[in-house]
């Protein structure tokens, strides 16, 4: 059998043209009525998130199978997450932690505590593993360490997985919010009394937690530099620059959100501005205006092709896409942001189609930064 995967929200204004194919004739007709027949190895599979702008003339074509989140739960991924660690002891250790947190945690994320925008558990879970394959190394977790060293690894990677996303509104820190819970909930890892859970990092020396101002870099002004382009470092920018540090080595996009002059280009630029030579950087401004295909020029603009239909930055550079401003985009009539989708697409499966030949493009070595105000766009 031949699949076509169809990935993405539908749409009436391409899908209507495939109600023949869906239906008993099996034969799609183009504007110009030149007829392709489907063949019956030939399967079509839709994978979308909701059927709120299709019609009822494909609703009724197509068998609907709904995979409910809550039934296929976090499970699988966290199991299939766990193989790939090599350290046989060590995959121990964190099923039990894995029981022993995500689920009080999950619940509390759905009732405790606001977040900044909406994010789901599945996200969750993927920035904690993210974030413990970062930090569990053979340098902080050596080989016959003890298991509370996995666990306290593991409390910071969870802590912050979960807890960055909340934020302070006019009312309530739910910060503060998050940090008398969780001191509540789990006592077997003690956070320093005194601020929030956010306010500490691991000393790989000791394995305990120090504050972020320990961390902080001296500040010297340098006399070359005008006075605005100067940045003085805080325990804030020290955390933010130090998981930029840790996702960048994995190569994992990175979004940072929150409102007007908080300082998110900022800190993106000056983590680029000190980036070795072994990264180029594109910087693309997004505004109202700006559509999937623009997007994929100007993506594609500093890529060359390699063998066959690879193509990847120049030499062996990794490419890193600086993307300001993901909330301006229009939302179409039917609630698709055309840029995020071809991002989206990347993301999965790491290709996208050439806009003329139409043939597909496998892009390697690039990987996204990104910013966000959650308050307009």
């Amino acid at each position: 059998s031949k699949w076509m995967v169809l990935d993405g929200d539908i749409d009436p204004m391409w899908i209507e043209s495939l109600n023949t194919v869906m239906d008993d004739n099996k034969v799609l007709t183009l504007a110009s009525n030149e007829r392709i027949a489907l063949t019956p190895s030939m399967r079509l599979l839709f994978e979308i998130s909701n059927l709120r702008t299709a019609t009822p003339a494909t609703v009724s074509r197509a068998g609907i199978l709904y995979i409910n989140p809550q039934d296929l739960g976090w499970n699988p991924y966290v199991t299939s997450w766990i193989e790939t660690r090599e350290v046989e002891n060590e995959k121990a250790v964190l099923i039990v932690l894995f029981d022993k947190y995500i689920p009080p945690v999950l619940e509390a994320s759905r009732t405790k505590y606001k977040k900044i925008t909406p994010i789901p558990e599945i996200a969750h879970i993927q920035m904690l593993c993210t974030l413990l394959e970062s930090l569990l190394t053979p340098v902080n977790v050596p080989l016959e360490c003890p298991k509370e060293w996995y666990e306290i690894y593991f409390v910071f990677a969870c802590v912050w997985a979960f807890g960055s996303c909340t934020f302070q509104d006019q009312l309530v820190d739910w910060r503060s919010e998050f940090t008398k819970w969780w001191c509540n909930e789990f006592k077997a890892v003690k956070f320093p009394s005194g601020g929030h859970v956010f306010n500490y990092y691991i000393d790989p020396e000791t394995k305990r937690f120090l504050p972020w101002t320990d961390k902080v870099a001296k500040f010297e002004l340098d006399t070359e530099i005008p006075l605005q382009s100067t940045l003085v470092n805080t325990a804030e920018t020290t955390r933010v620059r130090y998981f930029l540090d840790l996702l960048i080595d994995k190569r994992k996009p990175v979004m940072l959100v929150g409102g007007a002059g908080s300082g998110k280009s900022v800190l993106i630029n000056e983590k680029l501005n000190s980036m070795s030579d072994n990264f180029a950087v594109t910087n693309v401004p997004f505004n109202f205006y700006t559509t999937s295909e623009m997007l994929q020029k100007v993506l594609e603009k500093p890529l060359e092709k390699k063998a066959g239909r690879n193509y990847g930055p120049p030499g062996s550079k990794v490419m890193i896409y600086f993307l300001d401003d993901m909330n301006m985009p229009e939302v179409d009539k039917y609630g698709t942001v055309q840029p995020h989708t071809l991002i989206r697409q990347w993301m999965d499966y790491q290709h996208w189609y050439d806009r003329t030949k139409l043939t597909l493009k496998e892009i390697h070595n690039i990987i996204f930064f990104s910013c966000m105000n959650p308050t307009a766009g």
